[in-house]
């Protein structure tokens, strides 16, 4: 993987992951599946005008973007879930802690998933 698409991959990511959740999908996603729907499918938007450039064709585009959107809806229900009792009662470090995992997560997922397209 080139030093630009590993960026290209971190700052698109940064921006649907974080720049295009609203509070409310961040503050309710771990107890409304609804609101973990919308925010999995703006980011699954993002990721499929994205990959279009990445590869040049909308068809690995929405390959990726479909395997995207069903790692990161399992990825966050479960992330979400288990971070939620710790910002509940303040506990913000391991909060984070969960948060910074969910990253580690998605960025494998996004990587292998790029690799997985390119050998298709």
């Amino acid at each position: 993987m080139t030093e630009q698409l590993f960026l290209f991959i971190l700052l698109i990511h940064f921006l649907a992951d974080f720049g295009l959740q609203t509070h409310e999908q961040a503050t309710k996603k771990s107890s409304d599946w609804l609101m973990l729907f919308y925010h999995v499918g703006v980011y699954s938007l993002v990721w499929l005008i994205a990959s279009w450039v990445m590869f040049g064709a909308f068809t690995p585009a929405f390959i990726f973007a479909g395997i995207t959107f069903t790692a990161h809806f399992i990825t966050d229900a479960i992330t979400s879930r288990v971070s939620k009792p710790f910002f509940d009662k303040g506990d913000f470090h391991n909060g984070f802690v969960v948060v910074g995992f969910d990253q580690v997560l998605h960025y494998i997922q996004l990587w292998l998933t790029y690799d997985f397209i390119n050998t298709l």
